[in-house]
């Protein structure tokens, strides 16, 4: 009997689905309730949408801390794009929804939809790090190394932050990940996934507006793997037309809300925000120095002080990618090998990250967090650094020391973040019960899915 669960376990679906579960377990417990004008904001605007069916926030301001938020006419908005609050929306009637079973006591201190919404974070990060091991299977790695990276990956960055607080970048990073990676599985736009590369794309541009410059990496891509036939032919043509048809119809979305919220027609939900007035247009909200943005998205050179006292780079100080995650620098490394393997691959990838740090750097207001949609792109190439150790004890030593590092530090900036305390380590330990549902709702669902076809797939490969 011992030795069927032992077998059972060390099947690659089963260590796969546990995997991802543990994660999904550590995001939950490691979340916390609305606690920043930002997360906030969104949590006004979702209120507002599902309790009242209007864009106006009034009743929900206080969330927003006289901060993120946009006033036309006396009248009280969210300054954030819409898209984050409608995919919160099925995750706030679930609170709704066990709101109603007065009977049983949920533990929760605050509302439940404020521990519900949280749920779509988590979602976000556990997806980012399954997308990383089918990225590194894609790429021909090793079922155990693509799980090691994975695994990486959702310690060892600000995965973890960003997947236990209610901010766009959580969904941003999935929707731009999954979209991406649907592009390298396919080998024409005339399959069936190029439609939905299309919609998560375009759905990304109405959770951070930026991402629709990203479009451009993916018709380079396109044209230069040759996916799409050189005569604009009939099929091409209908192709091209379902596909921008898409895309517009999404950012309508976005055109449409905005027209109801602020009476015109305008890409900027933050146009009429009384605090940030450099955000009126997007001239003056990237007039920003590039040269000490770029230092703070990464580097910090300007403020050595973050490198060793971690107590200064908290919150909205943040240090940049390198300094809190100092594994991506070998992930750097990794870009070598990923170039001279697949030249093409290494290059999107390579225009995806400067085009988002482009547009971060020369915000007026740079924050770290502001780039997390590029981090899985920037830490995947840390596969061919792993994939060519080769048994090397020293450098082996070294990249476990640099992920120690960086899971401590990405542990401390995401429990030193507003409304968090380290002694809390566990801040929805008492939540656990709405886990619970949610685990047997969607996870246990979804996971039973996933083992069952990667068994299959698995299969099919070792025979």
């Amino acid at each position: 009997m011992q030795k069927i669960t032992i077998k059972y376990f060390s099947q690659p679906s089963v260590l796969l689905g546990s995997s991802l579960v543990l994660v999904s377990l550590y995001y939950f417990l490691s979340s916390c309730y609305i606690n920043t004008s930002n997360d906030g904001s969104h949590f006004a605007l979702v209120s507002a949408l599902v309790n009242d069916q209007k864009v106006s926030i009034a009743p929900y301001i206080d969330y927003t801390g006289k901060v993120d938020y946009a006033e036309k006419d006396g009248v009280y908005y969210s300054d954030r794009l819409p898209g984050t609050a409608f995919l919160m929306a099925p995750f706030f009637m679930l609170g709704s929804l066990l709101k109603s079973f007065d009977s049983i006591s949920w533990s929760s201190h605050h509302s439940l939809q404020e521990v519900t919404v949280i749920l779509l974070p988590n979602v976000c990060g556990v997806i980012g790090t399954l997308l990383i091991f089918l990225l590194c299977r894609h790429f021909k790695g090793s079922f155990r190394l693509s799980l090691i990276t994975a695994i990486l990956y959702a310690l060892c960055t600000l995965n973890v932050q960003e997947s236990t607080h209610v901010f766009s970048h959580a969904p941003s990073m999935c929707l731009v990940l999954a979209a991406f990676y649907l592009l390298l599985k396919i080998p024409d736009i005339y399959r069936n996934l190029f439609f939905p590369f299309v919609f998560l794309l375009s759905f990304s541009v109405i959770v951070e507006l930026q991402n629709v410059l990203l479009f451009i990496p993916a018709l380079w891509y396109i044209l230069s793997t040759s996916k799409m036939n050189k005569t604009l032919d009939r099929k091409t043509m209908k192709t091209l037309i379902v596909s921008l048809t898409i895309l517009l119809l999404t950012v309508s979305v976005l055109l449409t809300y905005n027209y109801i919220a602020f009476g015109e027609l305008t890409l900027k939900s933050n146009k009429y925000n009384p605090v940030f007035p450099q955000e009126r247009s997007f001239f003056t909200s990237l007039s920003g120095n590039f040269g000490n943005g770029i230092d703070r998205l990464f580097t910090n050179f300007l403020n050595p002080e973050v490198w060793t006292h971690l107590e200064l780079g908290v919150k909205n100080d943040i240090p940049g990618l390198l300094v809190t995650s100092p594994l991506l620098i070998v992930s750097l490394v990794g870009f070598f090998p990923f170039f001279k393997q697949y030249r093409k691959e290494a290059l999107l990838f390579l225009l995806i990250i400067l085009i988002n740090v482009v547009i971060a750097a020369l915000h007026k207001t740079v924050l770290t967090r502001h780039i997390f949609t590029i981090t899985p792109f920037l830490f995947f190439p840390l596969f061919f650094v792993l994939q060519n150790v080769n048994q090397r004890i020293v450098v082996i030593a070294g990249i476990a020391l640099l992920a120690a590092v960086s899971a401590f530090r990405v542990y401390y900036v995401t429990h030193t973040y507003w409304g968090r305390e380290l002694s809390n380590w566990l801040p929805f330990q008492h939540e656990l019960k709405i886990y619970l549902v949610y685990f047997l709702l969607l996870i246990l669902p979804v996971m039973l899915l996933l083992t069952r076809k990667y068994r299959e797939h698995f299969t099919k490969r070792t025979v």
